[in-house]
């Protein structure tokens, strides 16, 4: 019980850090890689005419999940870098299918209050894909990145390592 009771400042933390001022390249990692995320996104929705949401909405949808990243996909691996091949690009985005869901949920409930989270298939098809086209997609364009951008996406991808290496070695021992 202990155990639990320290991990409780962590979850306030997890929730403000990816846009704690004090971590620059942390929250311009963020702005990032929401940004690529809401572009996916909106284009897949587009392209299939399906529940068209405004750009803000994305935005803080995909906002919202960074927190959950690392923890919501702690029943894998952690994620992997932007260097690698292509599979393990997608498979990598897809680890965050579960932190969009939690955040769209997290977002309704503040428009209509505590409810069970419905979803329909569409938009988690639409979710899946995108997060999971996301990473690839950033890959081929992050070795011609800026060298302030490039860090500022590999400190994101950091974060998530280690809520889900946190989240993973208190699932375990916990």
């Amino acid at each position: 019980m202990a155990a639990a009771l320290t991990k409780v400042p962590n979850i306030a933390l997890n929730a403000v850090l990816p846009v704690n001022p004090m971590k620059g390249r942390l929250v311009a990692g963020s702005a990032e890689y929401i940004a690529a995320e809401v572009v996916v996104s909106k284009f897949l929705r587009k392209l299939m005419g399906w529940q068209d949401k405004s750009f803000f909405e994305l935005a803080y949808i995909h906002a919202v999940s960074l927190p959950f990243l690392g923890g919501a996909s702690s029943f894998a691996a952690p994620t992997g870098s932007y260097t690698e091949g292509y599979v393990s690009q997608v498979t990598s985005g897809a680890k965050g299918i579960p932190a969009v869901l939690l955040a769209q949920w997290v977002v309704e409930t503040c428009f209509k209050g505590f409810h069970v989270p419905r979803f329909n298939m569409k938009d988690i098809f639409i979710t899946a894909a995108s997060k999971s086209l996301t990473q690839p997609l950033i890959s081929i364009v992050f070795k011609n990145l800026p060298a302030d951008m490039a860090s500022a996406l590999n400190v994101v991808q950091e974060m998530a390592r280690k809520q889900n290496a946190g989240a993973f070695t208190y699932a375990k021992t916990g």
